[in-house]
């Protein structure tokens, strides 16, 4: 559910979501959205104070993400292409025959139909590989893990990087293809982090430091390398 708060000239927009948790939880995404989760015991007045007192966070948040202008992507000879962390420059080539590959610095496709079909295509599949391999590499992590299964999905996302799911399937935003491959690790660690501690309270972030110990530079990182 979509609320307003205002506190003097400032207000905010956030969706409020009910969960059987005992604290409250907010996340600024980078799109500016804000998302605040409550315990659906918690009364009006505890959600209000919660949220006044966090008026600050926010603002900082929000700034912080402003500073970051996606980049639209072009589909034209000549434009920047990003790819886990490298920037290429795509070359396009109007032959009968489809085929997409890299040249040094160079992404050269080859094609009539639609060129973002194309190369749209060409990322989903590269994501498939490439998430699938480090996801594995990030499981080498957990041993106390072994025998539980996880499932990888890859989805366009909005509002996050990635979301964990109950019965052990991870989803992953397809633009973290576009992110070097450490950037896509930190994101794998926090969804399997969420196997164990669903809510981002003190005993998930310690987890999340003790298997990515720079997981706050590569969050920034992780912006700035998509969004930046």
């Amino acid at each position: 559910m979509t609320k307003t708060i205002i506190s003097g000239t400032t207000q905010f927009k956030y969706d409020e979501v009910e969960e059987e948790r005992k604290s409250f939880g907010l996340t600024v995404f980078p799109s500016g959205q804000i998302l605040f989760k409550t315990p659906k015991k918690a009364s009006t007045a505890e959600r209000r104070a919660f949220l006044l007192k966090k008026f600050p966070w926010v603002q900082r948040q929000q700034q912080f993400f402003k500073q970051f202008r996606p980049k639209r992507q072009c589909f034209t000879s000549g434009s920047d292409v990003l790819y886990l962390g490298r920037r290429y420059q795509l070359i396009v080539n109007a032959t009968k025959e489809e085929k997409i590959s890299f040249a040094g610095s160079k992404l050269i496709l080859s094609g009539e139909k639609n060129i973002q079909a194309l190369l749209t295509a060409f990322m989903k599949a590269r994501a498939k590989r490439v998430f699938a391999e480090r996801l594995q590499a990030c499981l080498k992590l957990f041993p106390d893990y072994a025998g539980e299964q996880f499932s990888l999905k890859i989805r366009q996302m909005n509002k996050r990087w990635g979301s964990y799911l109950k019965g052990g399937t991870i989803v992953l935003n397809i633009d973290l293809i576009q992110a070097p491959k450490r950037c896509i690790d930190y994101v794998i660690f926090h969804e399997l982090c969420h196997y164990r501690h669903k809510a981002h309270n003190k005993d998930f972030f310690v987890l999340l430091g003790q298997k990515c110990p720079h997981y706050k530079a590569l969050k920034i990182e992780l912006e700035r390398k998509i969004l930046g």
